[in-house]
């Protein structure tokens, strides 16, 4: 829906520069929709428009689509309609360049993750699946023969006789664990090894993007930053962000703000100082944004193409050493013969 949103956006802003008036511009934008729910909301904004309502409070009633921080930014450009157009324009850019973002990284990340989640999912299925069904048969006929068992064999015959044994407990564990994985999921991203650091970027690049965007708009640093928390799409960095806020709006300045929370890097903390001085703080947090976007790009690939092999690494060793520890009993038995 987002990206519906950004297009509607950017659609009515092209209109209304065009010198058409905001009513007929959201006809002619309903018209051309194909989403039916788009449809819909544009149907409830021209109503309340035409009802002699503007069109940032029209958008306030639908928080779940227009952030309020956007909204705000609308209403202070005025009730000049030039302002107001000008303003739509840079909050319609702003929207595409978080869209294209979470088009080529979060949405990439997001699914590699998934994938690298289902071979350890195939890895745990596998395994319990071998130790379960397969191993207990081999079990029976070693124990028929007597005699010790090598090392591996009895380690993984145990094994398989504590998953028999309790594996109604390890599957409740594991879905436990897994419920409890998807309802923090934002908060365990950020600490994956290596995955970690992409989740640390996004959340970095979102709300630098916003801080920039708000700033380019007359706001106060305290208020970009409360911006950006709204928007940043994970709750320890919506803390952090929040946290500065705070700080900036008690006098604190904003580069020492930012060194009191190791989770901004030291790059951030150094466009603060030099921004502030030059007065063109948007700008390097957007230059920033950019950096760290890029830098992005060119990990995201080998990370996952690493921890794809790590899983089928694990996946060839497991079912190895599962078949080796069936068959070391048969081969010292035809050593014996």
């Amino acid at each position: 829906m987002s990206v519906h949103i950004t297009e509607f956006l950017g659609e009515l802003a092209l209109l209304l520069e065009s010198g058409i008036a905001c009513r007929d511009a959201l006809k002619i934008v309903q018209q051309e929709q194909d989403n039916r729910g788009m449809q819909k909301l544009i149907a409830a904004i021209l109503n309340d428009v035409e009802k002699g309502m503007s069109l940032a409070d029209s958008f306030a009633q639908y928080p779940d689509y227009f952030e309020p921080f956007l909204v705000e930014r609308l209403v202070s450009s005025g009730k000049d309609e030039a302002n107001q157009t000008a303003s739509l324009v840079k909050i319609a850019q702003y929207r595409e360049s978080m869209d294209v973002d979470a088009q080529n990284l979060t949405k990439r990340i997001a699914f590699s993750s998934l994938y690298i989640f289902f071979l350890l999912f195939v890895l745990l299925i596998l395994t319990t699946f071998l130790l379960i069904y397969v191993v207990p048969v081999f079990a029976d006929m070693f124990r028929s023969f007597g005699g010790s068992l090598p090392t591996l064999t009895q380690w993984v015959l145990n094994l398989s006789d504590f998953f028999v044994a309790n594996g109604l407990l390890i599957m409740g564990g594991v879905f436990v664990l897994g419920w409890l994985v998807r309802i923090k999921w934002q908060i365990v991203t950020l600490y994956i090894p290596l995955i970690g650091r992409l989740y640390h970027k996004i959340a970095l690049i979102r709300g630098l993007r916003t801080c920039a965007f708000m700033l380019s708009e007359g706001a106060s640093v305290a208020k970009a930053f409360s911006a950006a928390a709204q928007i940043v799409h994970n709750p320890i960095y919506a803390k952090r962000f929040n946290q500065v806020s705070e700080q900036v709006a008690e006098g604190m300045p904003l580069s020492d703000a930012l060194q009191a929370h190791s989770i901004f890097p030291k790059k951030m903390v150094h466009a603060a100082v030099v921004g502030t001085q030059a007065n063109k703080l948007d700008k390097l947090l957007a230059k920033l944004a950019d950096l760290y976007a890029k830098q992005l790009q060119q990990a995201t690939g080998p990370i996952i193409r690493s921890y794809t092999l790590l899983m089928i690494i694990l996946i060839g060793i497991i079912a190895g050493m599962l078949i080796l520890s069936m068959y070391l009993p048969i081969f010292m038995m035809g050593g014996e013969i």
